[in-house]
């Protein structure tokens, strides 16, 4: 039976395969942006379970340098045993770990709801109107201006989430409940990926700062993540906590600590 880091590294492998410019090299495949040269916005991934040689990592860094790009990989090394003690010693650089949690439909809990909030799962029959409350919300959640974003421009924000729904993800918009004071203010939401291998990712989770220690998050979190098992079918769903109070948070529905996310690179030497 195929392991849960497996279905996990799966994911970031079907991503990779699914960019607009990707390309495969051995037991990899990459995953480039044409237009940028940023090494995260272009990365490779191992398949699950791969067997990989000092000939392919050379090709794989071949690969990279051909397009002036810096060799890099993200993906689940307990999905991928071995590949990394194989980049490492072919001299490549931990860039950065990341923990991710996971949870199936047999561990999920919730939603539970919350006073005067209405949560609402988003597809491709969301208003214009919705899926700007998502923008909203996660606009004043991370971008850390301290300053209230209602009479922002979302027209950009908007077409990604309209296309993000058309084809086939699903949003997630908490707004004030009907009939309370606050009726139809949007309070937060969150977004996740395209289903892959049997699993998705669930991100963007945010609330705005003024409905903060209501039991948002976990609410949205839980609405969305119940629409990908119960709806979608998917065996398990997984996510990337910030930090600790994000663990916390997503614990209270369900989620577990399972393994980490391996950010792995190998910079070019500074010219002399």
């Amino acid at each position: 039976m195929e392991s849960l880091e497996s279905k996990v590294n799966g994911y970031l492998h079907g991503n990779a395969r699914a960019r607009k410019v990707n390309e495969a090299c051995g037991p990899f495949h990459i995953g480039f942006d044409a237009n940028n040269t940023n090494p995260f916005l272009n990365y490779a991934v191992p398949e699950s379970r791969a067997s990989v040689t000092e000939q392919d990592i050379a090709a794989l860094v071949s690969a990279f340098e051909k397009r002036g790009r810096t060799p890099r990989l993200e993906f689940a090394p307990d999905g991928a045993p071995g590949v990394a003690e194989a980049l490492l010693a072919a001299g490549f650089e931990v860039q950065q770990r990341l923990p991710f949690m996971i949870v199936t439909a047999a561990e999920l809990v919730g939603p539970a709801p919350v006073d005067g909030v209405e949560v609402v799962v988003l597809d491709a029959s969301a208003s214009d109107e919705e899926l700007r409350g998502v923008a909203l919300a996660q606009r004043e959640a991370f971008e850390d201006s301290g300053e209230p974003q209602d009479d922002a421009d979302f027209t950009d924000d908007v077409a990604g989430l309209r296309a993000a729904v058309e084809s086939g993800k699903f949003a997630v918009l908490a707004r004030g409940a009907a009939g309370t004071a606050g009726a139809g203010v949007p309070m937060g939401g969150g977004t996740c990926g395209v289903a892959i291998a049997g699993t998705t990712e669930v991100g963007g989770i945010a609330t705005r700062p003024g409905f903060r220690r209501r039991g948002i998050g976990a609410a949205l979190t839980a609405a969305l993540t119940r629409q990908l098992v119960d709806v979608v079918g998917l065996e398990c769903v997984w996510l990337s906590p910030a930090g600790p109070d994000q663990e916390r948070l997503y614990g209270t529905v369900g989620y577990r600590s399972l393994g980490e996310m391996l950010f792995i690179w190998k910079p070019v030497a500074e010219q002399l």
